[in-house]
């Protein structure tokens, strides 16, 4: 996996349908971030009908592993502050380290996966734990960036998570 491929391919992707930009503040976010990237996924089977599952509460999904990975960057934080306030920004790194776990958390609720949590964790150390997070941090940046640009703040926010979306079906979902 190479992550200015995945992302290029990604942008391609995105400007097929440059007006897809969802809604980003609504209190349900993972829900319709959910829906968005189901509406992204290809079908597994051609032949089968194939709607999104609103039985996972993307929501409660969404939540816990934003919020282990927010307590895993203020933890970081807050240790490495103890060390040196010089060091405080690498508390991001603590933050990355435990969103990678959750890496194909949400295209694994989509695709009905038996235990999400587990098989994305799984799915993360099959591919290698560095690797994964070598892919994700660029992946992130990127995502980050794009809030920079007034005009479109979130494209690239979609077109980062487009990326991992090409990065499952490519190393994870023919594998389950």
């Amino acid at each position: 996996m190479i992550v200015r491929a995945l992302i290029r391919q990604s942008e391609r992707q995105f400007d097929q349908q440059p007006r897809q930009v969802q809604p980003v503040f609504s209190p349900h976010l993972f829900t319709l971030g959910a829906r968005w990237m189901f509406s992204q996924l290809p079908v597994k089977e051609p032949t089968t009908a194939y709607r999104v599952d609103a039985s996972p509460n993307f929501g409660w999904y969404g939540c816990f592993k934003y919020g282990l990975s927010l307590l895993a960057f203020a933890a970081s934080g807050w240790a490495l502050g103890h060390i040196s306030l010089l060091l405080t920004p690498l508390a991001v790194l603590g933050f990355y380290v435990m969103e990678v776990h959750f890496l194909f958390l949400f295209p694994l609720l989509l695709d009905g996966a038996q235990n999400p949590l587990r098989t994305s964790m799984k799915a993360t150390y099959r591919i290698g734990l560095l690797s994964a997070l070598l892919g994700v941090l660029p992946i992130g940046g990127y995502m980050l960036s794009g809030l920079l640009n007034r005009q479109q703040p979130f494209r690239r926010w979609h077109i980062g998570c487009l990326a991992v979306l090409l990065w499952y079906q490519d190393e994870v979902r023919d594998r389950l």
